[in-house]
């Protein structure tokens, strides 16, 4: 199990001892290192902890495009290529399940959105 610590340092282990047995658990700034070593990982939503399988931590990956201008050349052909796809104020918000960052940012820019910039976030709205 692995638990998302925001401020932490790269990576620690703790142990816990639960009904005789001690479980080792990896904690870390770095979402990404969880999620590739735990099958598990508690993470915050709102002000709870909550321990979620990776699968369904993976379902909330989107990639964040900003936009350079307001105008969105190809929305339509983007929203049928890429079921999902949200309109937000700096751009698109594009969930992340078959297709790789790199192949959205592609067909954002064959179809001439000028992007600013990109990052993959983890949003629950994006499942």
């Amino acid at each position: 199990m692995g638990a998302w610590i925001r401020g932490a340092c790269p990576a620690f282990c703790f142990h816990s001892i639960l009904y005789g047995k001690q479980h080792a658990v990896l904690g870390s700034s770095d979402l990404g290192l969880l999620l590739s070593r735990c099958n598990r990982v508690a993470l915050r939503e709102g002000d709870l902890p909550v321990v979620l399988a990776v699968e369904k931590i993976l379902e909330w990956r989107a990639l964040q495009v900003v936009t350079a201008t307001p105008h969105l050349p190809g929305l339509e052909f983007l929203e049928q290529q890429f079921p999902g796809l949200q309109l937000n104020a700096g751009g698109l918000m594009v969930p992340i399940r078959t297709h790789s960052p790199e192949e959205i940012l592609s067909v954002c820019l064959t179809q001439g959105v000028r992007v600013a910039g990109t990052r993959v976030v983890y949003s629950a709205g994006a499942s």
